[in-house]
């Protein structure tokens, strides 16, 4: 969404724009496939309300009557019971009343720290970004709460543990669980990134081998896998682990950064088979402290009201399980997903099939303790080398909205740079 987002208002200012695709389809971790005439995302699952650009974006190309506000109920396990969630809701019925008023302590630094919660605030949060976010749970929290309510969360809106991730990124989150809505496209998530690649003259299937340095070690192209393209200048939209390798140059700060900084890896899989009417909510999260490894599932069909048939469901594998998954042929992954089903939701298990494997070697980048001060480093390095500008999600502060703001601005800066 970034490269694309890039590209649209490049176009739009006058530029002939190349957009080089790794994939066969645009929209990097915005996917969605279509079975049996059901449209399911197995990739990003929702939009929010303050997705200012994206929800713009969304208008201008004539897809406004497509979006659709997402069902409320989610679901935590603990003890092997299922305890239902309203969306937003900061009252867990699966912890304790005592660690309900304990929560109260974390909108303490929301409430003092307001405006830097917007989705462009994240600089004005530097001291609480040297904080981990498992110790301060525990801490100033209790283990309850870390479990059952601090990791779902992350989960959701980082694909990972909270272990090792910045307290600052989660109060981000936080706010915005609680501040906003979701919604989703009724023709899958990837239909934003298909609409707008229609205009655009995208190379597929062609993945950048390096970057092309001038005489005057200015950046002017890119080496593809079976081409050179040559241009006035390059903005780079892939994670940052895959642009480390493509630049032999990279000063200390920028080295820095694109080495610590990480990705959430995982495969998902998509199940069918027959789903219980009981079945009330959209995403559930499964207990660790009981030793289940698969992260949480999601049901389609829950989505919004008559989203698609009651057949389907997705297994996320978050942390250690999901990377030790990743490699593995399909068929291993979908045999150790299913025996961890088979553990968290043996009702639901026995029916189910493996029907489809999408493997994420980029879900979701990782905000780390102190990769807020890193990232401000590595943003200011841009212009050496001359002709590279950055842009990605990881660059905005993660989600979908961060990558289209971060296209918007490098274009921008590029804009500016030649005019």
């Amino acid at each position: 969404m970034a490269g694309l987002t890039a590209a649209h208002f490049l176009k739009e200012a006058g530029f002939d724009v190349v957009v080089v695709e790794k994939e066969n389809r645009p929209g990097g971790r915005v996917i969605s496939v279509h079975k049996d005439g059901d449209v399911l995302d197995v990739g990003a699952q929702f939009l929010h309300s303050n997705y200012r650009l994206t929800l713009e974006l969304t208008t201008k190309f004539n897809m406004a009557s497509d979006l659709v506000q997402m069902q409320d109920d989610d679901m935590i396990m603990r003890d092997g019971r299922a305890h239902i969630i309203p969306w937003g809701s900061v009252r867990i019925p699966a912890v304790s009343i005592w660690s309900q008023l304990k929560m109260a302590r974390l909108f303490i630094p929301i409430f003092l720290r307001k405006a830097n919660m917007a989705l462009e605030g994240w600089p004005g949060l530097l001291d609480l970004d040297k904080l981990e976010l498992a110790t301060y749970a525990r801490l100033k929290l209790n283990n309850e709460s870390l479990e059952y309510v601090v990791r779902p969360l992350m989960l959701t809106y980082s694909m990972s543990e909270p272990e090792g991730i910045s307290l600052a990124y989660f109060l981000r989150s936080l706010y915005m669980y609680v501040t906003t809505k979701a919604y989703c496209f009724r023709s899958g998530n990837d239909v934003l990134a298909k609409t707008m690649s229609k205009n655009l003259d995208i190379r597929y299937e062609s993945p950048v081998k390096k970057l092309l340095k001038g005489a005057k070690g200015e950046i002017c192209g890119v080496q593809t896998s079976s081409d050179e393209l040559e241009g006035l200048a390059v903005i780079s939209a892939v994670p940052s682990p895959a642009l480390f390798s493509l630049y032999p140059d990279w000063n200390r700060e920028q080295s820095a950064f694109l080495q610590d900084f990480t990705f959430s890896k995982m495969p998902l899989v998509l199940f069918e088979g027959k789903i219980r009417d009981t079945i009330t909510y959209w995403g559930g999260v499964f207990d660790r402290r009981a030793g289940h490894r698969v992260s949480f599932v999601t049901y389609p069909h829950r989505k919004y009201t008559n989203a698609c048939k009651a057949n389907y469901l997705l297994a996320w594998s978050m942390g250690s399980f999901g990377e030790e998954l990743l490699d593995l042929p399909d068929e291993g992954i979908a045999e150790a997903v299913a025996a961890e089903l088979r553990k968290a939701i043996p009702a639901d298990a026995d029916s189910l099939k493996p029907v489809s494997i999408v493997r994420h070697h980029h879900t979701f980048p990782q905000f780390k303790v102190g990769m807020f001060e890193k990232l401000l480093h590595f943003r200011v390095s841009e212009g050496q080398p001359a002709g590279l500008y950055f842009a990605g999600d990881y660059m905005e502060g993660g989600i979908i909205e961060g990558a289209v703001q971060s296209g918007y601005k490098a274009a921008q800066r590029l804009i500016a740079a030649c005019s």
